[in-house]
C-alpha cells in the first residue's frame, strides 16, 4: 500500500508541475539556437543541460570532442550498475525559414496547418521533435525521483554534441579502450524519444537501418569556357552523371553487396504481417509531408521502404545556377549521397565497393574526383524479448496506449557502434507527439507532453523491476 501511494504521489507531482515545466524548462531549453556548427549556440545549451543535471547528478564530466564536447554524468539509484542513457543535444540547422509558422528558435504554441490542425496546440521549435523535448522531459523526470529519493536504477547520462553530423566524437570515443571502462558496468542503452503516431499508438523499433554518407566532387582545371569547347574537354558535371551510374541505375545498386534486396527474416516477416493489420500507411504518409510514392501498392511500399536499400542524392551541384541560361561547360560538379541499408553489412565494405567504382571509371576521364566519407552506421537490432522493449510496452499500456512493434525502422543511428563496442541493447522509444525532423515547423504536441514525462517514470520502475526480477 505504501508503494502505491508513492506512485500516485509522484504521479500527481508530475502533472502538477506539467505546465510550469513546460513554460521555465522547456520552451527556454528549445529557444537555444543548438545547430550542430553554431559554436555559440552549442555552449549555451552545453551550459543550460550541465546547470540543469547539476542538481542531481554525483559527477559530470566533459570531453573534447570532434566537432563539440561528448558530457558524460553519474546518477546513483538504488540498483547499481546503470542503464547507460544516450541523449543528443545538438539539432539540424534551419532551412526553408520562409516556411515556418513562427521563428524556428522562438519555441512558440500555434496550431499546424491542414491536416495537422487536429492536433490543437504544438510548441513549434527546430529540436522539438528531435530530440531536445524528449531529452529535457527524461531529465526532469530524473529531477523529480532523486528529489523524492526514489530513483529505481542508477543511470549514465551520455550528451553526443554533433549527431546530427555523423557523431564522430561518440564513434571515436567508444572505440577507445581509454574510455570503454566508463561503460562496463552498464546493462543496457536507451534513447528517449517522442514515438506515438497521430492516433496515439506508441511506435517501437527493434533496429534501425545502417547508413552510408559521402560526397563525391568531380572537377577540371580549365576555366569555365563557352559550351562550343565541350567537344574537346572534360565535363564534370556528365562525368558526375555517368559515374553516378556506375554504382545504381535503373532503381538498382551495381555494387556486390547491396546488389540484391534485403530479405527479412521469419520473425521480421511475423511482425509485418502484424503490422499491416494495424497501421494506416496513409497516416505515416500525412504526418511525414509525403503526397506522392514511387510504388502504388500501399503494401509493397512500406515493405520497400523498411527494407529496400536505398539511393539518394540530396544535393546535386554544378553550372550556372543563377536565372536565365548561359551556355558554358562547368568546371565541378558535387553531389552528396546517403545510402541506406538493412543487409547485416559493414558499411566499410559498401565505401569500398564505391571507392573500387571510382577508380575504374577515373581511367576513363581526364576530371579529377574525390571522395570523402560523411557518415557511415552499420544496422542494428535488439531482441524482441530483451528488458528494454517489454519495459516501453508495458510504460505505455500504464497510461492506455498500445504499441504498434516494427522489425526496423528505415531511419539510422549509431546504434550499431554502441552495441558492437560496448555489448549493450540500446533502443528507442517514448510517447509523445511530435513530428517534421529536419523540416520546417517541427513540432511537439503540448497536450501529449505529460505522457512523456509519466511514461518516462513508468519506464524506469518497469525496467528496474525486470532486471531485479533476473538478478
Amino acid at each position: 500500500m505504501e508503494k502505491a501511494n508513492s506512485h500516485k504521489k509522484i504521479i500527481q507531482l508530475i502533472k502538477n508541475s506539467n505546465d510550469e515545466f513546460i513554460e521555465n524548462e522547456l520552451r527556454p531549453f528549445l529557444r537555444i539556437p543548438s545547430y550542430t556548427l553554431n559554436q555559440e549556440g552549442i555552449k549555451q545549451t552545453k551550459n543550460f543541460l550541465v546547470s540543469y543535471i547539476s542538481e542531481f547528478c554525483e559527477d559530470i564530466k566533459e570531453f573534447k570532442g570532434e566537432i563539440n564536447p561528448l558530457i558524460i554524468a553519474n546518477v546513483e539509484g538504488k540498483i547499481k550498475n546503470p542503464l547507460l542513457i544516450y541523449m543528443m543535444y545538438d539539432t539540424q540547422p534551419i532551412s526553408q525559414e520562409n516556411e515556418w509558422l513562427s521563428k524556428p528558435f522562438d519555441a512558440d504554441i500555434k496550431i499546424l496547418s491542414s491536416p495537422l490542425e487536429e492536433l490543437g496546440n504544438c510548441i513549434i521549435a527546430r529540436g522539438a521533435y528531435n530530440s531536445k523535448s524528449p531529452l529535457l522531459c527524461f531529465l526532469n523526470i530524473i529531477k523529480i525521483l532523486k528529489n523524492q529519493k526514489t530513483l529505481p536504477i542508477s543511470l549514465l547520462l551520455l550528451f553526443d554534441g554533433d549527431e546530427e553530423n555523423g557523431s564522430p566524437s561518440l564513434l571515436k570515443f567508444i572505440e577507445n579502450e581509454k574510455y570503454k571502462k566508463i561503460f562496463k558496468n552498464c546493462r543496457d542503452a536507451y534513447y528517449p524519444a517522442n514515438k506515438q503516431d497521430l492516433k496515439q499508438k506508441s511506435v517501437l523499433k527493434l533496429g534501425y537501418k545502417g547508413i552510408l554518407s559521402l560526397t563525391i566532387k568531380i572537377s577540371s582545371e580549365n576555366k569555365e569556357p563557352h559550351s562550343a569547347f565541350s567537344g574537346m574537354i572534360p565535363n564534370p558535371a556528365i562525368d558526375l552523371i555517368s559515374l553516378l551510374n556506375t554504382i545504381y541505375s535503373n532503381n538498382q545498386f551495381n555494387i556486390d553487396s547491396l546488389r540484391h534486396v534485403y530479405i527479412p527474416t521469419s520473425e521480421e516477416q511475423s511482425l509485418l504481417e502484424d503490422l499491416y493489420k494495424k497501421i494506416n500507411i496513409e497516416d505515416i504518409k500525412k504526418k511525414a509531408g509525403i503526397i506522392q510514392t514511387i510504388e502504388k501498392d500501399p503494401k509493397k511500399a512500406f515493405t520497400n521502404y523498411l527494407f529496400n536499400p536505398t539511393f539518394n542524392i540530396s544535393t546535386l551541384k554544378s553550372g550556372f545556377l543563377e536565372e536565365g541560361i548561359k551556355n558554358y561547360v562547368p568546371n565541378q560538379a558535387i553531389c552528396n549521397i546517403d545510402i541506406r541499408f538493412a543487409h547485416d553489412i559493414s558499411n566499410k565494405i559498401i565505401f569500398k565497393e564505391i571507392k573500387d567504382k571510382i577508380e575504374i571509371f577515373a581511367n576513363r576521364t581526364n576530371s579529377q574526383i574525390e571522395i570523402s566519407k560523411n557518415i557511415g552506421y552499420d544496422r542494428s537490432r535488439v531482441r524482441i524479448n530483451s528488458p528494454l522493449v517489454k519495459s516501453l510496452i508495458k510504460s505505455a499500456e500504464s497510461l492506455g496506449f498500445s504499441t504498434e512493434v516494427w522489425p526496423i525502422s528505415a531511419a539510422a543511428a549509431p546504434l550499431s557502434k554502441i552495441q558492437k563496442e560496448l555489448g549493450l541493447d540500446f533502443i528507442t522509444g517514448g510517447l509523445g507527439i511530435g513530428g517534421f525532423a529536419h523540416s520546417a515547423n517541427e513540432f511537439i504536441q503540448y497536450d501529449s507532453i505529460i505522457n512523456t514525462r509519466i511514461s518516462n517514470y513508468h519506464f524506469l520502475n518497469i525496467y528496474s523491476n525486470l532486471i531485479t526480477q533476473q538478478l
